[in-house]
Protein backbone atom coordinates (compact mmCIF):
# COMPACT_ATOMS: atom_id res chain seq x y z
CA UNK A 1 0.00 0.00 0.00
CA UNK A 2 1.41 3.84 -0.63
CA UNK A 3 0.73 5.24 2.48
CA UNK A 4 2.12 8.43 5.20
CA UNK A 5 4.45 6.72 7.45
CA UNK A 6 4.60 9.50 10.35
CA UNK A 7 6.26 8.87 13.41
CA UNK A 8 8.33 11.21 16.05
CA UNK A 9 8.81 11.98 19.58
CA UNK A 10 6.25 13.56 22.59
CA UNK A 11 8.81 15.24 24.14
CA UNK A 12 7.07 17.34 26.83
CA UNK A 13 5.87 16.68 30.20
CA UNK A 14 6.66 16.61 34.18
CA UNK A 15 8.57 13.32 33.67
CA UNK A 16 10.93 15.33 30.60
CA UNK A 17 10.98 17.84 33.01
CA UNK A 18 12.45 16.20 36.13
CA UNK A 19 14.83 14.19 34.25
CA UNK A 20 16.54 16.96 31.99
CA UNK A 21 16.43 18.59 35.92
CA UNK A 22 18.42 15.46 37.36
CA UNK A 23 20.88 15.63 34.26
CA UNK A 24 21.80 18.92 34.99
CA UNK A 25 20.64 20.24 31.04
CA UNK A 26 17.45 22.00 29.87
CA UNK A 27 14.44 20.24 28.66
CA UNK A 28 15.15 20.79 24.87
CA UNK A 29 18.56 19.57 25.52
CA UNK A 30 17.42 16.53 26.84
CA UNK A 31 15.20 15.61 24.27
CA UNK A 32 17.46 16.78 21.54
CA UNK A 33 19.68 13.92 22.56
CA UNK A 34 17.08 11.54 22.92
CA UNK A 35 15.87 12.62 19.50
CA UNK A 36 19.36 12.11 17.84
CA UNK A 37 19.15 8.51 19.11
CA UNK A 38 15.99 7.67 17.93
CA UNK A 39 16.73 8.55 14.21
CA UNK A 40 19.83 7.25 14.33
CA UNK A 41 18.25 3.97 15.20
CA UNK A 42 15.71 4.31 12.30
CA UNK A 43 18.20 4.98 9.91
CA UNK A 44 20.52 1.61 11.34
CA UNK A 45 17.08 -0.44 10.84
CA UNK A 46 16.98 0.74 7.31
CA UNK A 47 13.51 2.32 7.80
CA UNK A 48 12.14 5.04 6.17
CA UNK A 49 9.85 7.77 7.02
CA UNK A 50 8.16 10.52 5.23
CA UNK A 51 7.45 12.71 7.90
CA UNK A 52 9.40 13.10 11.33
CA UNK A 53 7.26 15.30 14.31
CA UNK A 54 8.76 16.59 17.70
CA UNK A 55 6.42 18.43 19.35
CA UNK A 56 8.87 21.33 20.09
CA UNK A 57 8.96 21.88 16.37
CA UNK A 58 7.73 25.57 16.06
CA UNK A 59 4.77 25.13 13.55
CA UNK A 60 3.88 21.82 15.83
CA UNK A 61 3.29 24.77 19.03
CA UNK A 62 1.75 27.00 16.94
CA UNK A 63 -1.03 24.72 15.59
CA UNK A 64 -1.75 23.16 19.08
CA UNK A 65 -2.12 26.71 20.22
CA UNK A 66 -4.65 27.55 17.51
CA UNK A 67 -6.70 24.02 18.12
CA UNK A 68 -7.26 24.70 21.90
CA UNK A 69 -7.67 28.39 21.48
CA UNK A 70 -10.65 27.04 18.70
CA UNK A 71 -12.22 24.24 20.88
CA UNK A 72 -12.65 26.62 24.00
CA UNK A 73 -14.01 29.80 21.60
CA UNK A 74 -16.42 27.24 20.98
CA UNK A 75 -17.34 25.87 24.19
CA UNK A 76 -15.45 22.63 24.25
CA UNK A 77 -12.69 23.14 26.70
CA UNK A 78 -14.00 24.90 30.11
CA UNK A 79 -11.14 25.52 33.09
CA UNK A 80 -12.04 23.34 36.21
CA UNK A 81 -9.73 21.45 38.83
CA UNK A 82 -8.76 17.75 38.41
CA UNK A 83 -8.71 16.09 42.07
CA UNK A 84 -7.32 12.22 41.90
CA UNK A 85 -4.07 10.26 41.48
CA UNK A 86 -1.07 10.49 38.84
CA UNK A 87 1.25 8.07 37.59
CA UNK A 88 4.11 10.19 36.74
CA UNK A 89 6.08 7.36 34.57
CA UNK A 90 2.97 7.11 32.83
CA UNK A 91 1.70 10.68 32.62
CA UNK A 92 -1.52 9.67 33.61
CA UNK A 93 -4.63 10.21 35.99
CA UNK A 94 -6.41 7.73 37.07
CA UNK A 95 -9.41 7.27 38.97
CA UNK A 96 -9.71 5.70 42.44
CA UNK A 97 -11.77 2.74 40.72
CA UNK A 98 -9.25 1.87 37.70
CA UNK A 99 -6.05 1.75 40.21
CA UNK A 100 -4.80 -1.78 40.61
CA UNK A 101 -4.04 -2.47 44.70
CA UNK A 102 -3.72 1.65 44.55
CA UNK A 103 -0.71 1.76 41.83
CA UNK A 104 -1.15 2.63 38.20
CA UNK A 105 -2.86 0.20 36.36
CA UNK A 106 -0.65 0.22 33.21
CA UNK A 107 2.68 0.05 34.64
CA UNK A 108 2.28 -0.80 38.71
CA UNK A 109 4.18 2.01 40.26
CA UNK A 110 2.98 3.93 42.85
CA UNK A 111 0.62 7.00 42.12
CA UNK A 112 0.07 10.44 43.41
CA UNK A 113 -2.47 12.56 44.71
CA UNK A 114 -3.08 14.96 42.45
CA UNK A 115 -4.65 18.20 42.84
CA UNK A 116 -4.58 20.93 40.19
CA UNK A 117 -6.19 23.93 38.34
CA UNK A 118 -6.95 22.18 34.66
CA UNK A 119 -8.85 22.59 31.63
CA UNK A 120 -11.18 20.05 30.43
CA UNK A 121 -12.53 18.80 27.07
CA UNK A 122 -16.37 17.86 27.18
CA UNK A 123 -15.63 14.38 25.87
CA UNK A 124 -18.64 13.54 28.29
CA UNK A 125 -21.24 16.39 25.30
CA UNK A 126 -19.92 13.71 22.44
CA UNK A 127 -21.05 9.77 24.38
CA UNK A 128 -24.07 9.92 22.44
CA UNK A 129 -22.39 10.37 19.06
CA UNK A 130 -19.59 7.95 20.04
CA UNK A 131 -21.86 5.57 20.92
CA UNK A 132 -23.79 5.42 17.42
CA UNK A 133 -20.53 5.30 15.98
CA UNK A 134 -19.44 2.24 17.99
CA UNK A 135 -22.62 0.28 17.80
CA UNK A 136 -23.93 1.47 14.37
CA UNK A 137 -21.69 1.63 11.95
CA UNK A 138 -18.55 -0.45 10.80
CA UNK A 139 -15.90 2.45 12.15
CA UNK A 140 -14.62 -0.08 14.47
CA UNK A 141 -13.41 -3.96 14.04
CA UNK A 142 -14.22 -6.69 15.32
CA UNK A 143 -17.51 -5.02 16.60
CA UNK A 144 -17.08 -6.63 20.50
CA UNK A 145 -14.29 -4.22 20.68
CA UNK A 146 -16.73 -1.12 19.87
CA UNK A 147 -19.00 -3.08 22.27
CA UNK A 148 -16.29 -3.16 24.84
CA UNK A 149 -15.68 0.38 24.75
CA UNK A 150 -19.02 1.23 24.70
CA UNK A 151 -18.91 -0.93 28.32
CA UNK A 152 -16.28 0.08 30.01
CA UNK A 153 -15.98 4.01 29.02
CA UNK A 154 -19.91 5.24 27.75
CA UNK A 155 -22.42 3.65 29.39
CA UNK A 156 -20.66 4.13 32.80
CA UNK A 157 -20.16 8.05 32.00
CA UNK A 158 -18.14 9.16 29.63
CA UNK A 159 -15.51 11.73 31.30
CA UNK A 160 -13.93 14.91 30.26
CA UNK A 161 -10.28 15.21 29.75
CA UNK A 162 -7.63 17.13 31.54
CA UNK A 163 -6.04 18.97 28.67
CA UNK A 164 -3.92 21.15 30.82
CA UNK A 165 -1.38 21.17 33.56
CA UNK A 166 -0.04 23.97 36.04
CA UNK A 167 2.39 21.76 37.91
CA UNK A 168 4.87 21.80 35.42
CA UNK A 169 6.15 24.43 32.98
CA UNK A 170 7.62 22.30 29.92
CA UNK A 171 5.48 22.20 27.42
CA UNK A 172 3.20 24.70 24.92
CA UNK A 173 2.00 27.28 26.89
CA UNK A 174 -1.61 28.19 26.42
CA UNK A 175 -1.84 31.02 25.20
CA UNK A 176 -4.98 32.91 27.19
CA UNK A 177 -3.48 31.53 30.47
CA UNK A 178 0.18 31.64 30.86
CA UNK A 179 0.00 29.61 33.96
CA UNK A 180 -1.35 26.71 31.85
CA UNK A 181 0.84 24.15 29.29
CA UNK A 182 -1.13 22.22 26.99
CA UNK A 183 -1.46 18.59 27.40
CA UNK A 184 -1.28 15.51 26.05
CA UNK A 185 -4.62 15.11 24.53
CA UNK A 186 -4.15 18.25 22.44
CA UNK A 187 -0.41 18.18 22.20
CA UNK A 188 1.48 15.04 21.17
CA UNK A 189 -2.16 13.98 19.40
CA UNK A 190 -3.10 16.17 17.02
CA UNK A 191 0.84 15.99 14.83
Amino acid sequence: YDVMFLTGTDEHGLKIEQKANDAGVTPKAYVDKIVDKFQKLWAYMNISYDRYIRTTDNYHIDTVQRIFRILYDKGYIYKGEYIGKYCTPCESFWPDSQLVEGKCPDCGREVSEAREEAYFFKLSGFAERLQNLLLNTDYLRPKTRAIELVNNFITPGLEDLCVSRTSFKWGIPVTFDDRHVVYVWIDALSN
